[in-house]
Order: structure tokens, then C-alpha cells, then sequence
């Protein structure tokens, strides 16, 4: 896959991510999609709105721009063609695993409300 291509599906994705995914049908099932859906948009919101008002910690905007980028990779395994899962990362192409990308946002994502819970 050529960076352009990669480019390409982030673009894509993240548009997808803003409009809420209307539109979108899940093209990997692993789980009920309703849930999934929510879970993925309300993390990108919610990453999206403290990167935003950046006042926050660095290190808590370092985290929520994990948070961010995992849910734009997990939308191209869920809501795009096989194609979608190579991501290229310095000239190397690698395959998204929607399970593990979800595991990763979940993690993340309670690290990330840790966190703001104990105001680092």
C-alpha cells in the first residue's frame, strides 16, 4: 500500500468519526454494533474535545492523542474494505487488527480517565 493510499483511509475515517459514522455498517463483527459504534465515537469525542481546549498536561494530551488516533485506526478495520487495515508507519506496512485496536482504545481510554480523575 503507498503512503497516499494510507492517507487516503485516515482521511476517510476520520471524516466518517466527525459525521458520526452515519452511513457506516460495520464490515468486521466483534460485537454488537450499536455498542461498538458508541463506544468508538464517544472516544473520539471525548479525546477530540481535550485536544481541542488543550489545557490539560502534556502528558494528558499525549494520551488522549493515543485515544484519538486509535479510534481513527479502529473505525478503517471496522467501517472500511480490507484494504483499509494496512497502515503504512516509515516506509513499513502494517496490519490493523480491529480486536486488538478496541483492547488498546479500552486501555487507553481508562488510563486517560485515570488520569484527568487524579489531575495529572
Amino acid at each position: 500500500m503507498s503512503k497516499e493510499l494510507d492517507d487516503k483511509y485516515h482521511r476517510l475515517a476520520l471524516e466518517a468519526l466527525h459525521r458520526g459514522l452515519v452511513g457506516h455498517e460495520l464490515q468486521v463483527q466483534i460485537g454488537d454494533e450499536e455498542t461498538i459504534s458508541t463506544e468508538v465515537l464517544r472516544a473520539f469525542e471525548f479525546s477530540g474535545d481535550i485536544l481541542r481546549n488543550n489545557q490539560e498536561s502534556q502528558h494528558v494530551r499525549m494520551v488522549a492523542d493515543t485515544v484519538f488516533e486509535t479510534c481513527i485506526r479502529l473505525a478503517r478495520c471496522l467501517y472500511f474494505s480490507d484494504e483499509a487495515r494496512t497502515l503504512v508507519l516509515h516506509e513499513n506496512e502494517h496490519i490493523l487488527d480491529a480486536e486488538s485496536q478496541l483492547v488498546t482504545l479500552r486501555r487507553n481510554m481508562s488510563y486517560l480517565k485515570t488520569l484527568l480523575d487524579n489531575g495529572k
